[in-house]
Order: C-alpha cells, then sequence, then structure tokens
C-alpha cells in the first residue's frame, strides 16, 4: 500500500480543455469557462448526478460543473473525485477534513480508502469498521477517516482517560495507522492510578490477532516480559505471595525478566532504606527469574551467600545454617574484624566463610583484622566449598579457618583443639616427632608425629632426661 499527501490543485485552461480527449462521446461533454458541464437531450446541463464515460465515474456539480479534487458525500456514501474529476477506486488519498464533518475531526486532515465501488470505507452500524486492505487491518469512523490510537469497540477514539485498558491500537502516526500485530509499541498514556506519573510511558505486546497480551508472563524472542490485566509490561520488581518469589523485570526502558547476575536497588518491602536511599545489591535469579533467598549457592564452582533479603553478602563472617545440609542460611554474624570472635569452636551448624564480589575464598588467605594479618584456610572442595578449615591442614592447625600459633616471643606453645593438644611455633607450624624442644621460657616438650604433645612443658636438668623420657613420665599429670 502506497499512500500519498493530499494536495488541492486547480488545473488550468489548457489542461481543463485537454480532458476532453478522455471521452468516448462528446456530443453530450462540453467546456464552459474553462471547466466541464454534461448536457442532456435536451441541452439542459445536468446536476447533482453521476455521469460515466470510457469506464470512468464523474460527477457534475449543482451548478452544472465537473466536480474535480473534492471529497463528495451522496447518498450516506463518500466518494474521492480526482483532479481529472474521475471517482477514486481501490486507492488511499490524505485529505483534509471538510467543514461539514462538524466537530467530529481527528485532526485537520486524514486518510481515507475508498474501495471498487468508490465508496470511502466508513462505520455504518453500532460496531467500527474494520476492513482488511493489502493484508492489514484498518479502522474507518462514520466519515470515512481512518482511526489511529487507541480505539473502542464503538469507533471512539480515546485520548484523554484510562479506557484504552479496553481498547484496541492501530498505528499512531509514526506507523501507517494498521492494527498493530506481533509487535512492542510504546505508547504514552493517561494513567490516574500511577503515583508517580499520570501520563506515563508504558510497553505493550500485541500478539497475531492484534489483542494486548495481559495478566501473563510471556516469552517474546526468547526473553520473558510479564504483563498487568491492563496489558502494560511491568517493570522493576515483581513479587509472588503465593510462592514466596520475587523477579526482577528491569526499568521502565526495556521491562524484561532478569536472570543469572544483576545489580540494582532492592524493593521498597524487601529493604525500604537502601530502596530509598538507592543502594544497590547484586542478586542471582535462576531460570525462572525467582532470585536466591536465605542460602549458600554455588555459581560457576565458586560459592556464594544471599541473605533472606536476596542480597549477595559479603565479608568474613560466622554462618548459621537450618540444617546438616549446609545450603540453607538461617542466620549470620556481622563482619569479623577481632580474631577474639574465632577463637572458640562453633556448632555443628555453623561455618565462617570469607566472602568478596567473586565468591567465597578459598585455600591460604591473609585476612587483616583489627590492625593485625592472620592466615585463614579455606576449603577448596568438599561441602560447603569455600567453609574454615579445621584441625591439622598441611601442617598447621586452624579453628574456624584461622590458623593458630604461639604467641609472639614465646616460640613455642601448646594450642588445642578438638581436644587434642599440639605444639606450635610462632609461625604456626605443628611441631611433629620433637624431643626435648625447648621455648624461650626454658620449657621442654615431647610431640608424636602428628603433633600432639606427649610430655611438657617442664623445666629438666641433664641428668634426668633419660628419666623425663620414659614411658611413665612423657606426659605432666595436668597434661594427661
Amino acid at each position: 500500500m502506497r499512500k500519498k499527501n493530499f494536495c488541492l490543485a486547480v488545473l488550468s485552461a489548457s489542461a481543463v480543455l485537454a480532458l476532453g480527449a478522455s471521452f468516448s462521446s462528446f456530443a453530450a461533454w462540453k467546456s464552459v469557462n474553462s471547466e466541464w458541464v454534461y448536457t442532456d437531450n435536451n441541452g439542459n446541463n445536468v446536476t447533482s448526478a453521476w455521469r460515466s464515460d470510457n469506464g470512468e465515474s464523474y460527477y457534475l456539480g449543482s451548478d452544472g460543473y465537473m466536480v474535480r479534487n473534492t471529497l463528495l458525500e451522496d447518498n450516506g456514501n463518500y466518494y474521492y473525485l480526482r483532479n481529472g474529476g474521475q471517482m477514486l477506486k481501490n486507492g488511499w488519498r490524505f485529505l483534509e477534513n471538510p467543514s461539514w464533518q462538524g466537530d467530529n475531526k481527528v485532526g485537520d486532515a486524514s486518510w481515507y480508502y475508498f474501495d471498487n465501488n468508490g465508496r470511502a470505507l466508513r462505520t455504518t452500524g453500532d460496531s467500527v469498521k474494520i476492513a482488511d486492505i493489502g493484508g492489514k487491518k484498518y479502522a474507518f469512523d462514520m466519515y470515512g477517516r481512518m482511526l489511529t490510537g487507541w480505539i473502542t469497540a464503538a469507533g471512539e477514539n480515546i485520548s484523554d482517560d484510562s479506557d484504552w485498558a479496553s481498547a484496541t491500537y492501530y498505528g499512531d502516526s509514526e506507523g501507517d495507522g494498521s492494527l498493530v500485530t506481533n509487535a512492542w509499541v510504546y505508547i504514552s498514556v493517561k494513567d490516574d492510578d500511577n503515583e508517580d506519573d499520570n501520563e506515563p510511558t508504558y510497553h505493550f505486546y500485541f500478539g497475531s490477532n492484534g489483542k494486548k497480551t495481559v495478566s501473563t508472563e510471556k516469552t517474546i524472542g526468547n526473553v520473558k516480559y510479564t504483563f498487568d490485566e491492563r496489558g502494560v509490561a511491568q517493570d522493576s520488581w515483581v513479587h509472588n505471595s503465593d510462592k514466596g518469589t520475587w523477579k526482577y523485570y528491569g526499568d521502565e526502558e526495556e521491562p524484561k525478566l532478569h536472570t543469572g547476575w544483576f545489580e540494582t536497588v532492592p524493593p521498597k518491602d524487601l529493604n525500604s532504606d537502601d530502596h530509598e536511599s538507592g543502594t544497590t545489591h547484586w542478586y542471582y535469579a535462576n531460570s525462572k527469574g525467582e532470585i536466591t533467598m536465605n542460602e549458600f549457592k554455588s555459581i560457576d564452582g565458586k560459592s556464594y551467600a544471599f541473605n533472606d533479603k536476596g542480597e549477595m553478602v559479603t565479608g568474613l563472617r560466622i554462618f548459621t545454617f537450618e540444617d546438616s545440609s549446609l545450603k540453607k542460611i538461617r542466620g549470620y554474624s556481622d563482619e569479623i574484624d577481632s580474631a577474639d570472635k574465632l577463637d572458640n569452636e562453633l556448632g555443628d551448624d555453623q561455618r565462617v566463610f570469607y566472602l568478596t564480589s567473586t565468591g567465597a575464598k578459598t585455600g591460604t588467605v591473609s585476612v587483616t583484622l583489627d590492625g593485625i594479618t592472620y592466615n585463614f584456610n579455606f576449603k577448596s572442595n568438599g561441602s560447603p566449598k569455600g567453609a574454615g578449615s579445621n584441625g591439622s591442614v598441611d601442617g598447621y592447625l586452624y579453628r574456624n579457618g584461622m590458623r593458630l600459633r604461639a604467641d609472639d616471643d614465646t616460640k613455642y606453645q601448646i594450642r588445642e583443639y578438638g581436644g587434642i593438644k599440639y605444639l606450635l611455633n610462632e609461625n604456626g607450624t605443628i611441631q611433629k616427632n620433637k624431643k626435648d624442644i625447648k621455648d624461650s621460657d626454658g620449657y621442654y616438650y615431647c610431640t608424636k608425629s602428628t603433633g600432639e604433645v606427649t610430655y611438657g612443658p617442664s623445666e629438666r636438668s641433664e641428668e634426668h632426661t633419660s628419666e623425663l623420657q620414659s614411658p611413665q613420665n612423657r606426659l605432666r599429670p595436668d597434661l594427661r
């Protein structure tokens, strides 16, 4: 379909006279004052009537002159007479809306379509006229004017209230005016229920039948969207109260379901303070778009923690789990800033993790607490990955991931874990298979191959060496 803007034109006298060549019968047609008239058998000018010639239809006005370049109403129908006076058939014209249409105008000019009988397609009953032209559907009002925008079933153009919610949309001035199908449209509407903007711009998607997608989640182009009962594509956060899940659909510019990692401001219902301040957090959503909450989750081989608000948690913290699976999080401590907070053995449902934006740390890591740097070890495998190591690992002793060691200037010191006493130096190395090793205070110790203390601390002289190493004296009474 090709449409052209209408332009009023006045034919010159020579051009009018040239029209005579198009007529097969010259007897009845006459040129008068550079215009054409049609005389009957009595020589009288025919008025207010149609005449045909050479397969074309012409109209003689009330003054007898041929009507040209005009939108004509005749017997309740509307016709367009071209520059040469011929009735337009099977074609579009963009015309100025005549004054006789009264106050029911849809602008100063409109598109009209004239069928094979030359009649403008128009609404004649209670329902708007819908016509299929060139494989597309168009709507026309009672005057034959093509309607655009939100159109009711009765043919009313909606522009100043919220009735658009139940109307059908036809392409606006940026389109061709046809029924929008299988396409997105970004439209400004009036919405008094919108607290932030009573004339917001919303995304709508129209299916193959031209109807809005409403009250559903729909995959379009391999991307998921959700729509309310009015057909508005939802953005930001959406809560499913039945499932207790949250999904994020981006911003108003691109309201699509987010999966995987994304960073945004939390919803007010989950974190009102950060919502109001605009503080962002990282979230992770599954393939359904549901964000991870209260869970330790392995993502691309790394462990991450998410709180009850779905926010990724970072820092050195003690986590308490709901059960032995060590996946569901019941709670977690404030970020640890002192070694003293890790000096006690934790419950079976508790673990220490050091979490960053790239996941839980594993292996040996240096952490500064209260101005002092400590060595930590976090599990590189097993479950849960990244949990602080406990007991003897690679020649060192760990509690809650923190490496134990002798106090500065003591050289050696006994540290206990799991009811076993180990002898450690100032670097934290377990002293294994040691005999009569002496600390800075002059006390002696003996250890097994595991580093477990079998004797000491004790003062002794050389003459008592053999006695002190005898089986019955290898461990002081208070260490037995």
